[in-house]
């Protein structure tokens, strides 16, 4: 069966990665974008496919469509989600889920009320080299994971919503550090208890921060490290964990933040591997496997790779971290 999706938020990504992964997937189909501006709509769907809508309403309204992808500016993802739970579609919303906890519980408890699936595209979470570490780490093979590294940072400039803190919530924490946070989560298949961060958020010609910090203490133990920032050139982009008795290492090896070559070292004194994932494009390959995986939850009615509660479990770390910077103090995690 072939799932209608549409889009809202008809911006970089959404042109550059989702309406490309929609059109190449398995069991996906573009049927409807949607823009306040019906020129941008129609010069879009032109290239990709779907019928152009400048109201959310209108696009409900299509008989064709059966999941919305949202991709608008933070703040408007509880918006958007209640509004397609309250029509019968399901929701796959970027990440972050949304800026409150309140905001969160009410897109989740609209999606269940309308028997819909909500997820939150944490697309890490299925990049190759990830999934295999997971795999050792979930089999005991390489011990206990007592350290996570983790760096994600590029050179690039935030415009528009991006640089408005009431739109976004939060700058590269937002963009890039929470796929980090994330991805360390799922690794260990464990809640972070306690954070101590700091950002650059203070300086006057950033309303938002550049440069994110952060250090993550874990109920099992583990202690994570993350530097997101995008004013560093991006080399060594990497996620590298440790054991007592074992590295390893999810490195993107030609440098480059988002378009490269993934490889998995694993080295402990039982265990030596590596492997390489070549793709033409990081966050496409992503973004397919992220649709494919959700349209597949859909129609075996399983729970999404990351769901709204995972995302939900996102906005309170995300929301302690930004506490810890602006009072200089850890902050701890019920």
């Amino acid at each position: 069966m072939t799932l209608g999706w549409g889009i809202i938020g008809i911006g970089r990504i959404s042109d550059d990665q989702m309406a490309p992964s929609l059109n190449k997937g398995t069991n996906t189909k573009l049927v409807a974008v949607c823009s306040r501006s019906m020129d941008r709509a129609k010069t879009f769907a032109a290239k990709h496919g779907g019928r152009a809508y400048d109201s959310l309403d209108k696009m409900l309204k299509d008989p064709e469509l059966d999941v919305l992808y949202v991709c608008t500016p933070n703040n408007l993802h509880a918006q958007n989600t209640i509004q397609a739970a309250e029509a019968g579609k399901h929701v796959f919303c970027e990440k972050p889920m949304t800026l409150t906890l309140e905001d969160a519980e009410r897109m989740i408890k609209a999606c269940e009320k309308n028997k819909v699936k909500l997820g939150v595209n944490y697309q890490h979470r299925l990049n190759p080299p990830h999934v295999e570490a997971r795999r050792y780490i979930q089999s005991g093979t390489v011990g206990k994971i007592i350290l996570l590294k983790a760096q994600l940072c590029g050179i690039t400039t935030w415009k528009g919503w991006h640089r408005d803190p009431s739109m976004t919530g939060a700058g590269t924490l937002m963009g890039h550090g929470i796929h980090c946070v994330d991805q360390f989560r799922h690794f260990l298949d464990s809640e972070v208890t306690e954070v101590r961060a700091m950002t650059d958020e203070e300086l006057p010609d950033r309303p938002v921060d550049e440069m994110f910090f952060a250090i993550l203490k874990f109920a099992t133990g583990a202690h994570g490290m993350v530097v997101t920032g995008i004013h560093v050139a991006p080399w060594d982009n990497d996620v590298i964990l440790y054991s007592s008795k074992a590295r390893i290492i999810c490195k993107r090896t030609m440098g480059r933040a988002f378009n490269d070559l993934g490889e998995l070292f694993v080295d402990s004194d039982s265990v030596h591997v590596k492997m390489t994932f070549p793709t033409a494009d990081f966050n496409l390959d992503n973004k397919i496997r992220a649709v494919e995986s959700f349209t597949k939850s859909i129609e075996e009615n399983t729970e999404p790779f990351s769901s709204g509660y995972n995302g939900m479990q996102m906005v309170k770390i995300t929301s302690a971290i930004l506490e810890s910077s602006r009072g200089g103090k850890a902050v701890k995690i019920k």
